[in-house]
């Protein structure tokens, strides 16, 4: 394979001889010259078409930067509004079933152990108690209810090696 300034390579050895031989003459300087002009006009016109080069490149990488920057911040205001979403129907899913439980609960205290309540004590106190104690109790079963939803709901999800997310199906 040919050197890229092969040329160029041999005419200088060629007058690095003549200057160790001391046979130089006019032309041969004229000649060395034409060539070293020649050569600084071809790095001219390289540099500007390498500088163009570098400028579309830097443009486009200033670009991507600005895209990627977009696309995270526009991730990020998705996650949050997946979060919400999944929150909203982890709570309602939560409170319909602390709803079903609740008011079985009190259906049951009402008709099972009011009965008994009444023929022990004789006090609706009592009664009123038990149901307040069920209610206090179911709101704060309903908070850990919301947290076993929203678990369960973010173990659906999960991330590949690339930080792609995979959603699992439902079982």
């Amino acid at each position: 394979m040919k050197e890229l300034y092969h040329d160029e390579v041999n005419n200088l050895d060629k007058f690095r001889k003549k200057i160790d031989s001391r046979t130089i003459y006019k032309e041969d300087l004229e000649f060395f010259s034409e060539q070293y002009e020649e050569l600084i006009a071809q790095a001219k016109v390289i540099t500007r078409v390498s500088d163009r080069l570098q400028k579309k490149l830097d443009n486009a990488n200033s670009q991507i930067r600005e895209q990627n920057s977009e696309i995270t911040e526009k991730n990020d205001e998705l996650e949050v509004a997946i979060n919400q979403l999944v929150a909203a129907k982890v709570g309602r899913k939560a409170s319909t079933i602390l709803f079903v439980v609740t008011i079985s609960l009190l259906i049951f205290e009402e008709y099972a152990i009011d009965p008994l309540l009444d023929d022990l004590s004789g006090s609706e106190f009592i009664s009123i108690g038990i149901k307040v104690i069920t209610a206090v109790i179911a709101k704060l079963f309903e908070g850990r209810l919301e947290d076993y939803f929203l678990k369960k709901e973010k173990d659906k999800i999960i991330r590949d090696e690339y930080g792609k997310i995979i959603v699992k199906e439902n079982r």
